[in-house]
């Protein structure tokens, strides 16, 4: 770094620190009072699901490689026994929106940290299953476009795309991986597909666009499955501005001025005001996409183990058998070792997650890694 920079952040320091300061005379402090219920959680034990996922990438001379898991571990308190399930794959992509590479690679972890928890979930039944991340997140993930893989028409794809979302609906739920990664799934792509030099693109819009509808297939049967398990998503930061109508949002307001534990008022979360469209779902299955549109996801914002540690909770539940006090109370019950975090979410992360010593040892695998990437002339000796 030039020493040039250095002074500039030196000098700014001050005035963007008053900047993004909360300023008193800007907070209603009874507004924000009346909007929290104190509550002291009675921790109660639950058999609990919990599921999160990973990826990491590089970007190559001339493509991208992406690897992303996910991983779901269920424990039921009455029996002692737990149970786990992962779901992962790895991609290689020519696209030419690098900047749409990662928000690719987030479509296709969502698709395999809910996977894996609906695979465990369908056959353990724990009533609780909780999410890394807000639920509401997980149905927004932008829908691959044609433009982020070439320039060239692709009208055509979605024809294509439009006859296989049958069978994918149809076997998708059974197929333990990513069934739209699957050599069955490649191989009727590429039986649709022209002998052409732009025939790779193409394949990877179909092969994105069919990931995009296995995700919103399999979110919506885990969030619906027949046993009806509460589902809840459980995030640790938030840009939410509903409850207080602040520019700065509600979790850090609630977090600096209630000093006690409990929770917010409750504020529903509507999909149809989040997602104008789920890509081309209205047309091809229109009974799902108005299925997805009517579930109703409610959100608040809570302290259930220390004052000093706020989360946003979403919750979706069948019926309303649960009420806020007693879900904060199993989401207390799964704290463990004074960290201010469900301990089974703690450990999804760490069994979960991709370190850049893990890449190296994919990238040695697949015999990448002496592979270029174009900034070498960069590197000293």
């Amino acid at each position: 770094m030039r020493f040039e920079l250095l002074e500039i952040v030196i000098n700014k320091a001050e005035k963007l620190n008053n900047l993004i300061e909360i300023r008193e005379n800007d907070i209603n402090l009874e507004e924000i009072k009346s909007k929290w219920i104190s509550y002291e959680p009675e921790p109660k034990e639950i058999h609990v699901l919990a599921s999160d996922g990973s990826f990491y990438s590089k970007q190559y001379l001339g493509y991208f490689l992406g690897v992303f898991g996910g991983y779901a571990e269920e424990f039921n308190p009455d029996t002692l026994q737990q149970n786990e399930s992962f779901v992962g794959d790895l991609y290689v992509s020519v696209i030419k929106q690098p900047e749409n590479f990662k928000t690719l690679l987030t479509l296709f972890m969502f698709l395999s940290e809910v996977k894996a928890a609906y695979n465990l979930a369908k056959e353990k039944k724990p009533k609780l299953i909780m999410l890394d991340g807000t639920l509401t997140s997980k149905f927004i993930i932008p829908f691959p476009l044609p433009y982020w893989f070439t320039k060239e028409d692709c009208s055509s794809l979605s024809k294509i795309v439009d006859t296989l979302y049958s069978d994918i609906k149809k076997e998708c739920l059974n197929y333990k991986s990513i069934y739209s990664l699957s050599d069955k799934v490649l191989e009727k792509v590429l039986k649709e597909l022209p002998e052409d030099k732009r025939r790779f693109d193409f394949l990877e819009v179909i092969i994105t666009q069919l990931a995009y509808y296995e995700h919103l297939i399999t979110l919506y049967s885990l969030l619906t499955l027949e046993y009806k398990p509460l589902v809840i998503g459980l995030a640790k930061t938030s840009t939410g501005t509903d409850l207080l109508g602040h520019s700065i949002p509600d979790i850090k307001l609630f977090l600096e001025y209630c000093d006690n534990l409990g929770y917010s008022e409750t504020v529903g979360q509507n999909l149809q005001d989040l997602k104008s469209e789920f890509g081309n779902l209205a047309n091809i299955d229109q009974e799902l996409n108005n299925k997805i549109y009517e579930i109703h996801i409610n959100a608040f914002y809570t302290k259930y183990y220390d004052e000093k540690s706020i989360n946003l909770v979403e919750y979706y539940q069948h019926d309303k058998t649960v009420d806020v006090e007693e879900l904060i109370d199993y989401i207390a019950g799964t704290v463990a070792d004074g960290n201010p975090y469900p301990f089974i979410l703690k450990r999804m992360d760490r069994e979960v997650r991709i370190t850049k010593e893990d890449f190296e040892l994919i990238e040695r695998e697949l015999e990448f890694i002496f592979n270029k990437t174009g900034r070498e002339s960069l590197q000293w000796e």
